[in-house]
């Protein structure tokens, strides 16, 4: 009786165990989100370009004065990933994990306990909150500075904004060379596109290896994304992987069902169900996908890992539609205080692949940091993308914002490069994230430093 209960404690602290643990040998297929995950960005002059050019379209197709426009450098700690547009109120909020509301600005003006509880209540709850959280849809982060002195009852600007993305950013503006931010970037790739190291590269072909499938999948349109893939990972980037997909319209790719389109260079053609190896597609739908990843693999049930960058579009859809799971690309990880090394890369795996650690071979990745990029990416008005102190009555360092809780419910680890994942081990074992709202074991390789009790 005693050896049959240990024996049954012993089986499901492994099951357990397993469950708690990341590894990328466990897996059938690997696909990869492109922008800002496999193609990282030089954030200061492509947020430089953003900003100057949402300036223009706004000046030039709305009609507002051309002194909205001054340099960004001036406005740098206003910028914050996270953040949600009240836009009725004009306010700009940032969120904890329960719906209330940290702290917000009116325009660029943070605003004081007085002004939040005369906009928002006692409770400082937001309205939209539950709409928000259930589907998590994307926020984009705006710097605007409001015309009008004072509170109005209902702003309107939103919908210039909203004209100006649309005209810079719609997909047809790339090919067109149209509006004021593809022309200007596309002039020179590489001041805005950081080139990814040979170590990299290496580890997707060695990600290729013994019947696993390794596919691209971005919302980008064909002609912008072979642009940023060639930046990022040389002429031949297309022979990283065994299937390209466009275009995908993420989120709605794991719940819609459009049908892949094959492509001609940049022009679509006519829609297709079977996927073959080695070619490109626009659109599509997870049904199909996976029909190919099994078919590829032979599984009846292939486990996927996806890595993206977008909590909105990468994270939540493919954990909760497709049952993925996912590795977020989370730069916020190195701007809040920790800065892999090369020491991050040493681990005590026993063995990658059968091979003795002491003759594992190296990739030689690149963990540079831009310190500019940093001031960028934190904010003293808005405080941690992951933390806020005066809401952490048990004091235990638990991610408590609204992203905190994204973060941990819907992936697996969180890294802050893929530079980093790509020197590690294939067969290393990771701490996974676990069901407690906010828990902080997946990052890796270490907390971000508001975290560290």
């Amino acid at each position: 009786m005693n050896r049959c209960l240990y024996r049954t404690v012993r089986n499901l602290s492994r099951f357990t165990n397993k469950m708690q643990t990341f590894k990328l040998t466990d897996y059938d297929a690997y696909g990869f989100d492109l922008d800002h995950t496999l193609a990282k960005y030089k954030l200061v002059p492509l947020m430089r370009l953003c900003y100057e050019s949402a300036c223009d379209a706004i000046i030039n197709n709305s009609g507002y004065d051309s002194k909205l426009k001054d340099d960004i450098e001036t406005h740098k700690d206003f910028l914050c990933k996270g953040l949600f547009l009240d836009a009725d109120k004009g306010n700009v909020v940032k969120l904890s994990h329960d719906g209330k509301i940290l702290r917000a600005s009116h325009g660029t003006k943070i605003m004081s306990q007085e002004e939040l509880t005369a906009a928002y209540g006692k409770d400082l709850h937001w309205e939209h909150f539950n709409e928000a959280k259930m589907n998590v849809k994307s926020c984009g982060e705006i710097l605007l500075n409001l015309q009008a002195g004072g509170p109005q009852e209902k702003y309107t600007f939103w919908e210039h904004v909203y004209d100006a993305l649309n005209l810079n950013f719609q997909p047809k503006a790339f090919s067109d060379n149209s509006g004021w931010f593809f022309p200007v970037l596309k002039t020179d790739p590489q001041k805005y596109v950081q080139a990814s190291s040979d170590g990299v590269k290496q580890w997707l072909r060695d990600l290729k290896q013994k019947n696993k499938c390794v596919f691209l999948m971005t919302s980008s349109a064909v002609d912008f994304a072979s642009m940023t893939a060639e930046a990022a990972l040389g002429p031949d980037w297309k022979s990283y992987f065994d299937l390209c997909l466009f275009n995908a319209r993420k989120p709605g790719f794991f719940t819609d069902n459009n049908p892949f389109v094959s492509l001609d260079g940049v022009k679509e053609n006519e829609k297709v169900s079977d996927l073959q190896p080695n070619n490109c597609y626009s659109k599509g739908n997870l049904s199909d996908l996976m029909k190919y990843i099994s078919k590829q693999t032979g599984k009846d049930k292939p486990k996927v890992v996806y890595f993206g960058d977008s909590l909105c579009s990468d994270s939540f859809p493919a954990n909760k539609f497709a049952s993925w799971d996912v590795v977020l690309v989370l730069e916020e990880m190195e701007a809040e205080g920790y800065h892999p090394t090369v020491k991050d890369l040493e681990c005590d795996d026993d063995k990658e692949d059968g091979e003795p650690a002491q003759k594992r071979k190296k990739r030689n990745v690149n963990l540079d940091i831009d310190s500019e990029e940093e001031h960028y990416l934190l904010s003293d008005m808005w405080g941690s993308f992951f933390y806020h102190e005066e809401e952490d009555i048990k004091h235990d360092k638990h991610m408590n914002t609204f992203w905190g809780r994204i973060i941990s419910h819907y992936n697996a680890i969180a890294v802050p490069t893929i530079e980093y994942i790509a020197g590690m081990p294939i067969s290393h074992q990771y701490q996974r994230f676990g069901s407690e709202v906010g828990n902080t074991d997946g990052f890796s390789p270490a907390k971000p430093k508001p975290l560290l009790t």
